[in-house]
């Protein structure tokens, strides 16, 4: 996946790099999620596997300000919420 480096040490390109990556990760499955034949638990690990590793793969070593720590906490708030409807509708 590879690491966009900058010259002020910031990763905030590189989250919205993931970012985007990670949406286009969920759309690509979108038909898995709005599957009836699928299991919660499926759909559940189907999130966990190929989704959430695409934004957090390297995120260990990221120093995060309060406001790039949000910005993770509110995407990953908003896929939760899109696998979840999806899990139920």
């Amino acid at each position: 996946m590879g690491t966009l480096m900058s010259n002020d040490n910031s990763v905030e390109k590189e989250m919205q790099r993931r970012i985007l990556a990670c949406n286009r990760t969920y759309f690509a499955a979108i038909s898995l999620f709005r599957s009836r034949f699928l299991s919660r638990a499926t759909k559940i690990v189907l999130y966990k596997a190929p989704i959430r590793p695409v934004v957090s793969n390297g995120a260990e070593a990221w120093t995060l300000t309060k406001k790039e720590e949000q910005a993770l906490l509110i995407f990953e708030r908003k896929i939760r919420a899109r696998v979840s409807k999806n899990i139920w509708s």
